[in-house]
């Protein structure tokens, strides 16, 4: 049998009908499932397979953990980890000797007899990390053999971190936009439904308020399941909580782009100063102008949408408010600008700092013009300007 995920699972039901039905209705397409990292890519995986018909081979490849040094290494490695589970669900295969050319042996030996030992059962591969599929030392013409391969033998899962998402055009025609699925944060009731696992007698009030903390994470959701039988109230396990995932906060900072702390900033520093007050795109430009920080509302709103994409933050009737008080209170420690806290400010755009100095220096011409003054008329010294670093 496939080795299962000891983790929680919950929440992913429809997206797994969506799976399964694909499966079952276009054996010959692949599938390929995004999402951020740590959102749950390789549970969901795990529970595709778990969840597979009776007649399925379940053949799960963990290319994080199989180092490919080159195309030939890749065959060898995929089909000994076939091999190997085909023989644990109990199947007894021939010896099939390797020709050299590795490639021409997996689609002209190897595949034809597995197929003919598994006859009527389907073999499913599932490869999760799948971007390490796409090695600019993998020979042309490889996506095109495992395509060959996924039409004629077996059916395709692929997991992509959301961070190679742009790299899925290698792909085409292979993997289409209609084969993508995105997987998001958890529902209040998939939070529910993990935090059952760990203890069925939770009460709602506190399902509710860690949903509240985690806004919808699943590795935070799971973090607090693993408290739950060490605190007793909702305040502690927030600090437990806390402490445990602060370096997870500071990575999804980090791999945020200027604009966007920027944005962060702005709704922790707004938040800290009232926090009953609506904050929308005009109050960020506001609090922007009236800052040393220069954003313009389109580079609010392309800040935004990609906050939004990653599900930072939420939006309601074009409200702005951070996703998650766990998150939201990281921020307020360390991304808020305030004159009683000193913390290091978002650097500024070169092109603005560029920008800012040309347009002082066409108010100064502007302004000596205006004056009558040109250089060196009437032997009047014009005064300079030195920009002090």
């Amino acid at each position: 049998m496939t080795e299962t995920d000891n983790r929680p699972f919950g929440g992913r039901d429809d997206m797994l009908q969506r799976v399964q039905t694909q499966l079952a209705n276009a054996p010959h397409e692949p599938l390929v499932v995004i999402g951020r990292k740590s959102i749950g890519k390789t549970a969901f995986l795990y529970q595709v397979a778990n969840t597979a018909p009776q007649q399925a081979v379940v053949i799960f490849m963990p290319l994080n953990d199989m180092p490919i040094d080159d195309e030939t290494h890749f065959w060898v490695m995929m089909s000994q980890y076939i091999l190997d589970t085909v023989q644990a669900y109990g199947f007894t295969l021939p010896d099939i000797v390797m020709d050299e050319d590795a490639r021409a042996w997996v689609t002209g030996q190897f595949f034809p007899a597995i197929s003919k030992v598994l006859r009527q059962r389907h073999l499913w591969i599932l490869w999760d990390d799948a971007h390490h599929l796409l090695q600019e030392n993998f020979s042309e013409g490889f996506l095109g053999t495992l395509r060959g391969l996924c039409n004629a033998y077996v059916q395709m899962v692929f997991a992509l971190d959301i961070a190679y998402e742009d790299m899925l055009g290698q792909l085409m025609p292979f993997i289409t936009p209609k084969h993508q699925l995105r997987l998001g944060n958890l529902s209040l009731e998939a939070c529910e439904a993990i935090l059952h696992d760990y203890d069925d007698s939770l009460g709602n009030d506190m399902i509710e308020a860690i949903y509240m903390a985690t806004g919808g994470v699943p590795y935070l959701i799971q973090a607090y399941g693993d408290e739950l039988r060490q605190h007793a109230d909702i305040k502690s396990m927030n600090n437990a909580v806390y402490t445990r995932i602060q370096a997870n906060f500071l990575a999804i900072w980090e791999s945020a782009t200027t604009d966007e702390r920027l944005v962060l900033t702005a709704i922790a520093d707004l938040f800290y100063d009232d926090p009953l007050r609506p904050i929308f795109t005009t109050t960020i430009a506001t609090w922007s102008a009236r800052s040393d920080y220069l954003l313009d509302e389109t580079t609010i709103n392309a800040a935004l949408r990609g906050l939004l994409y990653d599900e930072i933050i939420t939006m309601k009737a074009n409200q702005i408010s951070i996703n998650g008080e766990l998150f939201r209170k990281w921020l307020l420690e360390n991304a808020r600008i305030s004159a009683d806290k000193s913390t290091e400010k978002p650097t500024i755009p070169i092109s603005l700092m560029m920008g800012a100095v040309v347009v002082l220096g066409i108010l100064f011409l502007i302004i000596v013009l205006s004056l009558g003054g040109t250089p060196n008329s009437g032997g009047e010294i014009i005064p300079t300007v030195t920009l002090l670093p």
